[in-house]
């Protein structure tokens, strides 16, 4: 009995003072990850724990309830309406040449605002489709 309690598998756990400590943090601070608040507890208090470690010890959140942090798809909802993607895209022509297409979208209405090809893109040329999607100067 004695080795079988010593030979347990897993490291133990942490004080049940710093348990509590991680998780007043997480109710007090929401937005905040695990790497976050062990990040905290090593620079302000000088604790060495793990992110992991303090995943462990985290509160749990009930299923379907939405986490705390900004997620990319909320983000994108919220700012749709401000927001354009541009990207370069290579076509191959019929006797081999490389065109370089350019296109911006409009994540709002996924429409197709801006579209321009060359064989020889430079920074110059980006610009000047972006000033001509934007229809700014600046």
């Amino acid at each position: 009995m004695f080795w079988r309690l010593k030979s347990r598998p897993g490291r133990s756990q942490i004080p049940q003072q710093i348990q509590a400590l991680i998780r007043w943090i997480a109710n007090e601070n929401p937005l905040w990850g695990e790497e976050r608040i062990a990040n905290e507890l090593l620079l302000k208090l000088e604790i060495r724990v793990s992110p992991r470690t303090v995943s462990k010890y985290l509160p749990r959140l009930p299923r379907g309830r939405p986490r705390g942090d900004l997620r990319w798809s909320t983000f994108l909802r919220l700012h749709a309406q401000g927001l354009i993607a541009c990207d370069f895209f290579v076509a191959v022509t019929a006797t081999f040449r490389l065109l370089y297409v350019f296109v911006v979208i409009e994540h709002r209405s996924r429409r197709l605002v801006h579209c321009n090809v060359t064989a020889h893109p430079s920074a110059a040329w980006t610009l000047q489709q972006l000033r001509e999607t934007v229809g700014c100067e600046d």
